[in-house]
């Protein structure tokens, strides 16, 4: 798994080095010199989850912005391309911006999202009750004696794959005592209904779907670890930031005004259409996702150390995070002058 991570940071890395070659799209470079009653192109990426897609109604709270959404398949794709120019502006995992920390590549963040909408989920055929962690560490441990491993579905490098590597140690269960196997969100629904795995990693609004449908039962909310249910970060590449300030001025207005709407019936109700349609999920899966996420505009500094410091312990990046180069990763100045509340309101 060390391996999945380090390619990761590869990865990233090779952007940062060559970002002058990536160059910025000519959607980024439009929305240069326009006035804030001007009309604002804006390339929105995101992955492909109920809480992601919350990028996609920038403009229904802000008419003067023009949406291009991207999916993507999981959060490191869009942080590269944010970084690479190839998206504006991309809701990416507190995570992946840690990682992106770990090899400079320049990005910044600019706004906190929505968070929530992780599950952990077992197969029907254990019966243990949520949150017994003594129980399944049990069955953990006398499975691995057995010889076959109790086994994980996870999506490698998402913030759920993180947060349950994270997880289990604060329960006396090594990520080694158990075999963790990369699944992506749609296909662990017939990972557990086949039984190639025991458990799974999910998220809404597949965790939903599993739910509902009886592929599944709910275990675990994993939220006690360092970053807690802290997910989805708003971020901008930093020469977008430079030679796009009107744009991002307006994102960072439009984020103030999305994050509240998104707890109005019309907002949720929108919310709710965006998951549908990219995610392709029924209306009683949908809303089953929403009373799991939590829209929140700030972005809390001391958690986003203390998620730096977890992933190193867990050896999920190569070296250390210091304060100041994940200081370097967060601006709070375009989101302060949105809202009028103060860094410290919102995280700093």
């Amino acid at each position: 798994m060390r391996l999945h991570y380090r390619g990761l940071i590869a990865t990233l890395a090779t952007c940062a080095t060559f970002l002058s070659a990536c160059g910025t799209s000519s959607s980024a470079s439009s929305s240069t010199s326009k006035t804030s009653s001007q009309p604002i192109a804006v390339t929105v990426g995101s992955p492909s989850c109920a809480q992601c897609l919350a990028m996609t109604l920038l403009g229904k709270v802000d008419p003067n912005i023009h949406v291009t959404y991207k999916q993507f398949a999981n959060a490191p794709d869009a942080t590269t391309a944010v970084a690479a120019g190839k998206v504006n502006v991309a809701q990416i995992v507190y995570t992946g911006l840690v990682s992106a920390a770990s090899t400079n590549l320049p990005i910044v963040a600019i706004s906190g999202e929505v968070n929530g909408g992780s599950d952990f989920i077992v197969s029907p055929n254990i019966k243990i009750a949520p949150n017994n962690w003594t129980a399944l560490r049990k069955l953990i441990l006398a499975d691995k004696k057995a010889g076959h491993k109790f086994t994980i579905a996870s999506y490698f490098g998402t913030v759920q794959d993180i947060e349950i590597r994270l997880e289990l140690p604060r329960y006396g269960i090594s990520p080694s005592d158990v075999s963790i196997v990369n699944v992506p969100y749609p296909a662990m629904a017939a990972a557990l209904k086949s039984g190639s795995v025991d458990a799974a990693a999910e998220v809404q609004p597949f965790a939903a779907y599993i739910l509902q449908n009886h592929l599944g039962n709910h275990f675990a909310y994993p939220y006690n670890q360092p970053a807690g249910n802290l997910t989805n970060v708003v971020v901008v590449s930093k020469s977008y930031l430079k030679s796009n300030p009107k744009a991002v001025t307006a994102i960072a207005q439009a984020m103030a005004k999305l994050i509240p709407y998104l707890s109005t019936p019309a907002g949720k109700a929108a919310f709710a259409g965006a998951i549908e349609k990219y995610d392709h999920q029924p209306a009683k899966v949908v809303d089953a996702a929403l009373k799991t996420v939590s829209p929140d505009i700030s972005m809390p500094f001391t958690k986003l150390e203390a998620i730096g410091s977890a992933m190193y312990k867990q050896g999920l990046i190569p070296s250390p995070v210091t304060t100041s180069s994940l200081r370097k990763m967060v601006d709070y100045v375009p989101l302060e002058k949105a809202t009028g509340k103060s860094i410290s309101a919102l995280g700093g």
